[in-house]
């Protein structure tokens, strides 16, 4: 089975490339990946992290529009795109792309004069149902027409593209964590190395509005004293929250650390007593998936999320759920698990067994594999 996967995503070495370099391990697949030679990652140029030849066949394609005006990255393509289908002649190709992007279109086109037995699989993570302005909307409609499986990234996604007049086979597969980089150590030792007392919650990510990380600080005025936060990144809105805190008198309670490369980031989940993603949905934008939530239960660490988007279906028996912008809930929420370390230490353990169940590459690469073997027998 020749799979050729496009995906801006596997330009990363740590966000994509694992469940390629799984893929390409699969007796039977023979995997070429598509990557662009440049990408901006949240406003800034990101470069392509070339896999070793061992690891899967990449291809560094020269993209085109990588950065158009409003559109962003929704307009890129491969000039070269017709030559590689030509050549490689795939039995399947994974557009992980958003259906809506001008390079699912043209690969969908490229594919139906090229190599018309290959099957489109095209991927989603959009949980927001919403008319796209022109030409998206076409865009999107003409790649589920051409699509033989869609897979979403959230239960909600799935149900958009069936709106949208997807009538094909559909299910829903998840992001995946390194949990074997990413499992439990010496609780203690992480919080004397970090220098953490007291109950510690815990944020990592984009330090930006839309993650609701306000409520965390008008949370902890309502919680006990022994309460205590830890925000680890970086953004705008970090200047918003210290001065927050300031007015609220709680600052002397909470530490902001810098961002830090992901093999750092077990050390500082298990220090933590619980993680909190306290996301707020926005017109435009409600959480996806949460991948810090399975990065921390991969710790054994308990989470406490919002109920914006797909967190509910993430956290599972993992931790507890708030109503968004509720801060005395979320209040609550961490005091109840600050007065029960044995409530703690069993979600922190189901959430871990949720990971090595669904959330591994291993895992949702195996399940990648099932949906070619499916798309290729009908």
């Amino acid at each position: 089975m020749r799979v050729l996967l496009i995906s801006h995503t596997c330009q990363s070495r740590t966000e994509g490339q694992p469940k390629a370099a799984l893929l390409s391990r699969i007796p039977g697949v023979e995997l070429k990946v598509l990557i662009p030679d440049r990408w901006k990652h949240y406003g800034k140029w990101r470069p392509t992290d070339v896999p070793s030849p061992d690891q899967f066949d990449c291809k560094v394609g020269r993209v085109a529009w990588s950065w158009a005006g409003p559109a962003q990255f929704y307009l890129h393509w491969y000039p070269e795109l017709p030559r590689i289908v030509k050549e490689f002649k795939p039995d399947v190709i994974d557009l992980w792309e958003e259906p809506w992007g001008l390079v699912s279109v043209l690969t969908c086109r490229v594919r139906n004069r090229y190599a018309p037995e290959a099957k489109i699989v095209t991927e989603t993570e959009q949980n927001i149902n919403k008319q796209l302005p022109f030409p998206f909307e076409k865009f999107r409609s003409y790649t589920l027409s051409q699509a033989d499986y869609a897979v979403g990234r959230n239960s909600e996604a799935v149900a958009i593209l069936k709106s949208k007049g997807y009538a094909g086979p559909a299910e829903v597969v998840p992001n995946a964590v390194d949990a074997d980089l990413f499992h439990p150590l010496n609780r203690q030792e992480c919080r004397d190395k970090l220098g953490f007392t007291g109950f510690v919650a815990g944020y990592v990510g984009r330090l930006v509005e839309e993650k609701g990380l306000g409520d965390m600080v008008d949370a902890l005025k309502n919680c006990p004293k022994n309460v205590k936060l830890v925000f680890v990144g970086a953004g705008a809105f970090a200047e918003s929250l210290q001065t927050q805190a300031k007015t609220l008198g709680v600052a002397d309670r909470i530490t902001f650390l810098p961002s830090r490369p992901l093999d750092q980031l077990p050390e500082v989940m298990n220090a933590m007593d619980v993680l909190v993603l306290p996301s707020r949905t926005t017109p435009s934008w409600k959480e996806q998936f949460g991948r810090v939530i399975i990065e921390a239960q991969a710790c054994a660490t308990p989470v406490i999320g919002s109920s914006s988007g797909a967190i509910p279906d993430v956290v599972g028996d993992g931790g507890l759920i708030f109503e968004e912008r509720n801060s005395i809930a979320l209040a609550q929420s961490l005091t109840d698990l600050a007065s029960d370390s044995d409530r703690c230490r069993t979600m922190g353990l189901l959430g871990r067994k949720a990971v090595e169940q669904h959330y591994t590459w291993q895992r949702v690469a195996e399940q990648m594999y099932s949906i070619y073997e499916a798309v290729c027998a009908r």
